[in-house]
């Protein structure tokens, strides 16, 4: 999710057809099979995660800090235009009325609104980062419900490898309250925003499930996901400049935020507020 203005270029994709070798995204967990050896069938077991969190404590509590950390300040911009100076931008905070689980089995991020001179006065959000880290070969899936499309938010769900020489991003989804930008996915090469492939699309307040399935031919998404489903979205691995997720031990982890402000939101004025992302559940397996 980066604070600067990103371009929006649609990629065609091609229709896949049937073959042998499972499609991605239906090779099931287990040991990752030899390259060009298709996976064993999927059992009626289920995967077995390498990492999940299934938001299931109790009303109030914070997200798991054994897994999660939660981030006490927006980050600064570097030559910042006006919209990402930080008195327009909504502050981070830590506390359990912006970042909770709601005994339902959800985690609620929450941005609100309050007294001030300016959007950072005014205006709080909340940002999680996994403290759980994950390679090439896995496939990582979340529920997530957008409460939040209103002027001047920004949710996003994003993995994230903040290398400063060699990370990448990658947005699972990210919506733009500031009325120009489209939503969709998107993979970045490089932290400055100079390198990308993106999916525009339209996003909604419903329940849905974004998945990613990363392999060393690329990165493939869908959206709501079931079996025998093409994606929606590939990235065919060198597909754009300086492609850093095949670099060896290179990993993942992944972010939840909802922000206010910034180039992404820009004026919150007119939105309504409170403005909730709900996570029901983040799962990643192998395969």
């Amino acid at each position: 999710m980066f604070m600067m203005g990103l371009g929006a270029a649609a990629t065609a994709l091609p229709i896949q057809t049937a073959a042998a070798d499972p499609a991605p995204g239906d090779i099931p967990p287990g040991p990752a099979p030899a390259p060009g050896v298709p996976g064993p069938a999927a059992t009626p077991a289920g995967p077995v995660y390498l990492f999940q969190d299934e938001f299931n404590g109790p009303a109030g509590a914070p997200p798991d800090p054994a897994w999660w950390f939660i981030v006490p300040a927006r980050e600064t911009i570097k030559n910042p235009v006006e919209w990402d100076k930080p008195f327009n931008m909504g502050r981070y905070v830590t506390d359990q009325e912006h970042v909770f689980q709601d005994g339902k089995g959800n985690l609620v991020i929450r941005a609100t609104r309050g007294p001030g001179n300016n959007i950072q006065e005014k205006y709080a959000g909340a940002k999680i980062v996994g403290n759980w880290r994950g390679g090439i070969g896995t496939t990582w899936e979340a529920r997530v419900k957008l409460n939040c499309l209103t002027d001047g938010a920004w949710p996003a769900f994003w993995l994230l490898n903040d290398d400063p020489v060699r990370g990448g991003e990658v947005d699972m989804i990210e919506w733009y309250g500031n009325n120009d930008w489209p939503s969709g996915t998107t993979v970045h090469a490089r932290l400055d925003g100079t390198s990308f492939a993106t999916d525009p699309h339209p996003v909604d307040s419903a329940w849905h499930t974004w998945r990613m399935t990363w392999l060393p031919t690329g990165m493939y998404f869908w959206k709501d996901y079931q079996p025998g489903m093409p994606p929606f979205f590939e990235v065919a691995m060198n597909s754009i400049e300086d492609w850093p997720f095949n670099d060896p031990g290179y990993t993942l982890q992944p972010v939840f935020n909802v922000a206010v402000g910034g180039s992404g939101g820009r004026e919150p004025a007119g939105g309504n507020y409170p403005a909730e992302m709900l996570i029901d559940w983040i799962r990643v397996f192998q395969g």
